[in-house]
């Protein structure tokens, strides 16, 4: 979906000998390739808004505090996103590519799941965040508006395959940027906020 420039490329890294796998996943980047300008669009619009809509609800603690960290420290996250980006297109890519062996479909199941769960999580809350940064600038703070301004974003730029390949980069690289930034610095997906009373303090 929206990060299927991404997997292009990826895949555009395979050369010959394709397994089944590999035409599979080519035939779906292809069709979706093949849809006019509006409905790349309005498919790209849709989905940052349900999986960025979803991930929110999800995770509530570290979603919300991926978006605080990507508009607080963007250059940043982009610099530990970029790179973390393309080892994980990398793992998808591996993944399919040893799907079509009985040995390598153990493997691949979780090397897909990144490629087919992180990347697309990463691209929403990236097009979420910078719609978060854009829509705040005019008193908006709520966080259904940023994961709508985000979708609307997100469709505007699918209109130009070029700028769109760009942002949808970006939006990836600051996605995974944050979000890696958010795990190792709290040591794990969710961090309870406790607070222990001083037995002084205590009723």
């Amino acid at each position: 979906m929206w990060p299927i420039d991404l997997y292009a490329i990826v895949g555009g890294l395979g050369g010959g000998g394709e397994s089944g796998s590999v035409r599979v996943y080519e035939q779906a980047v292809t069709a979706f390739s093949g849809l006019s300008p509006l409905e790349q669009a309005a498919i790209q619009a849709v989905g940052i808004v349900l999986v960025g809509g979803f991930a929110l609800g999800i995770l509530r603690y570290s979603g919300r505090k991926t978006l605080e960290v990507s508009r607080r420290s963007p250059v940043i996250s982009l610099c530990v996103g970029i790179p973390g980006t393309l080892v994980l297109g990398g793992l998808f890519y591996t993944g399919i590519l040893i799907s079509s062996s009985a040995v390598g479909i153990f493997f691949a199941i979780p090397l897909v799941a990144i490629g087919v769960v992180v990347l697309p999580v990463s691209a929403a809350l990236g097009y979420v965040a910078i719609g978060a940064t854009i829509t705040s600038r005019f008193g908006l703070s709520r966080t259904p508006g940023w994961v709508i301004a985000g979708g609307l974003l997100g469709g505007v730029t699918a209109l130009v395959p070029t700028f769109g390949f760009a942002f949808v980069t970006i939006a990836t690289a600051l996605g995974v940027g944050a979000g890696t930034r958010v795990l190792v610095g709290n040591g794990g997906v969710r961090q309870p906020e406790e607070r222990v009373v001083p037995p002084a303090n205590k009723v």
